[in-house]
């Protein structure tokens, strides 16, 4: 599922799509590309207090990337807007505005722009939303035409009644070719070829395919296991809530019961991220062929994001009892590794690297450099687990839901969509765990998965 994130396309920071740039005022070959913004905190509108703030913006930016400060903290600061773009090169840089809570109406007008760095599109365009949360924020059933309306009055600003350029002609003609099934391409919209297919195509394959009759690979035989003669009279819902980690929407068909859908584009590999998703859909027959496979996926999707690590690691023989109690008797607060009680707990934590001046900042914690050591060493032993790639590609495939393709084609400046679908969903590949949540100044989640 998405992560709810309060994105608005208007004026600022937060307005911004992937792909647009920002020029640095004084240098013009500086050059920053947009690719996402975090809200924190996620659920409510401000956190404690300015520490807790502080420790939430730490956890989520990598401990190797590099961290601008738009404006200081302060006690009076409890949220935060973390602007996440790259350089030329690639390298991210994560662009932080501290503010004191998150406003009900939003954080649209709170950050004009990036200090240092002009918007390189100019001031007076505006962008509209495109990801699904943006556009669908409730769990109704819609209709193709009703969900083609809906997002296409997302391309017209509430307050001047005006459109949003220049992806307003873009997302209209994207949904008129969605409806009536055409592939004409889509002129203009090349700069907007990945979010294209990576967002508004998780609602504009179910218009295609609920509409158009356009939709290819396993149409007929989804058809054919639900009785369905047509999709005339068949709606849509986007899940709001967490729990239906592998799930993007659900189609309801006329007689009222339910295909889910998992979209993709054509070039993502179709994995989910979420091991807590892999471990709801296993089965006592997965469980029995693949034991201590299925035992280890369990203890990470379902332990915390501390206790699931030292779990696999003891019981792979990384580390030991001791070991485990040697965490569990550690001063949260201490910087120093001598205070493990164990000497391969401070072994394998100083052998544990770091990003550049990690060690020296005022969130690092010998706990936290301990538990990346230790999630670190878990990996490799896992990923090379034969038995544990068959579980994860058994359980995938496990699954009695749709999987919705969108293809994307970029010829100059032009676009053209298309989709197709797998039915049952199918899964091919090599299941690496990956760590992207744990590192020496915190840890934000339980460890994810990809498909390689």
């Amino acid at each position: 599922m998405r992560a709810e994130q309060i994105i608005f396309e208007s004026r600022g920071v937060t307005a911004r799509a992937q792909g647009e740039e920002y020029i640095n005022d004084i240098d013009p070959s500086d050059v920053l590309t947009f690719q996402d913004v975090i809200v924190l905190p996620q659920d409510t509108s401000e956190f404690e207090t300015s520490e807790a703030m502080q420790a939430a913006v730490a956890q989520t930016i990598p401990n190797d990337a590099e961290t601008i400060e738009d404006n200081s903290f302060n006690q009076g600061t409890k949220a935060a807007l973390i602007a996440q773009l790259t350089d030329k090169s690639g390298k991210s840089q994560y662009h932080v505005r501290y503010i004191r809570a998150i406003p009900s109406a939003g954080v649209h007008t709170m950050w004009k722009t990036l200090r240092g760095y002009k918007y390189a599109q100019g001031a007076q365009k505006e962008m509209i939303p495109i990801k699904p949360s943006d556009l669908i924020k409730d769990e109704n059933y819609r209709d193709a035409k009703s969900l083609a309306n809906d997002v296409v009055s997302g391309t017209v600003n509430q307050t001047t009644g005006t459109e949003y350029e220049p992806l307003a002609a873009i997302m209209k003609q994207a949904v008129n070719n969605a409806l009536t099934g055409a592939s004409t391409p889509i002129k203009g919209a090349g700069p907007y070829f990945n979010v294209l297919q990576k967002y508004a195509g998780e609602y504009l394959g179910p218009i295609a395919l609920m509409n158009a009759n356009s939709v290819t690979g396993d149409t007929s035989a989804i058809m054919q296991a639900f009785d369905l003669q047509s999709w005339s009279g068949s709606k849509v819902m986007f899940p709001q809530n967490t729990t239906m980690e592998l799930i993007d929407s659900v189609i309801q068909i006329p007689d009222g019961r339910s295909i889910q859908v998992s979209s993709k584009i054509s070039t993502s590999g179709g994995a989910a991220s979420s091991l807590s998703g892999i471990f709801k859909q296993m089965t006592p027959e997965i469980q029995q062929k693949f034991p201590e496979a299925c035992n280890i996926i369990e203890l990470l999707a379902t332990e915390s994001a501390v206790n699931g690590p030292l779990k696999v690691a003891k019981l792979l023989g990384i580390i030991d009892q001791a070991d485990v109690q040697a965490m569990a008797g550690l001063d949260k607060a201490s910087k120093n590794i001598a205070d493990l009680g164990t000497d391969r707990m401070q072994k394998l934590t100083q052998a544990q690297g770091t990003g550049k001046g990690s060690l020296e900042r005022d969130d690092y914690r010998v706990f936290w450099h301990a538990l990346t050591a230790v999630m670190n060493q878990v990996i490799p032993v896992v990923n090379a687990m034969e038995d544990f790639k068959l579980a994860m590609l058994e359980v995938l495939n496990n699954n009695q839901y749709v999987q919705l393709v969108t293809k994307g084609q970029q010829q100059g400046d032009d676009v053209s969509l298309s989709y197709f679908t797998k039915f049952p969903a199918v899964y091919a590949g090599s299941a690496q765990l990956v760590n992207k949540n744990y590192f020496a100044t915190g840890q934000k989640g339980r460890i994810g998965f990809k498909l390689k």
